[in-house]
């Protein structure tokens, strides 16, 4: 079962991951890419398959952080709990890196603030979907 719920969990996480993203970066603000040509590698088939593949391993890797830390830190049941550790984590894991990259890479702030929306809201859809299924 621990199996089930394991890879269940990291396939819950990349399409919510891969969902939010879309939204967020490639709908809401991907305008704003448009704004810093100079900055960006042509769009393909492969690239969108890549960035993919890595919203599954972001699934798995924070199932594994989950069940290894993050439950142990969480209200079994509690969703505001969930919340909280998924701002930790966005907090600790991205927020400070996205603000470092955008001093030196010339992104656009607004693109900038896209990607730290759609970090963040991962963030916690990913802890609430863990939360769901390896509630105790």
């Amino acid at each position: 079962m621990f199996t089930t719920h394991f890879v269940l969990s990291a396939i819950a996480i990349g399409i919510a991951n891969t969902i939010i993203e879309w939204f967020f970066i490639g709908f809401l603000f991907h305008k704003y890419q448009a704004l810093t040509p100079q900055t960006w590698r042509p769009e393909s088939y492969r690239s969108y398959t890549y960035s993919t593949l890595l919203s599954f391993l972001f699934g798995a890797l924070f199932t594994l952080f989950y069940i290894k830390i993050g439950s142990n830190y969480v209200l079994p049941g509690n969703i505001w709990s969930h919340i909280k550790l998924g701002l930790i984590c966005f907090a600790c894991f991205s927020f400070v890196s996205g603000i470092n990259s955008s001093i030196y890479v010339n992104y656009d702030k607004k693109f900038v603030a896209g990607t730290l929306i759609a970090s963040c809201l991962s963030y916690m859809a990913a802890a609430i979907i863990a939360g769901m299924i390896y509630a105790r």
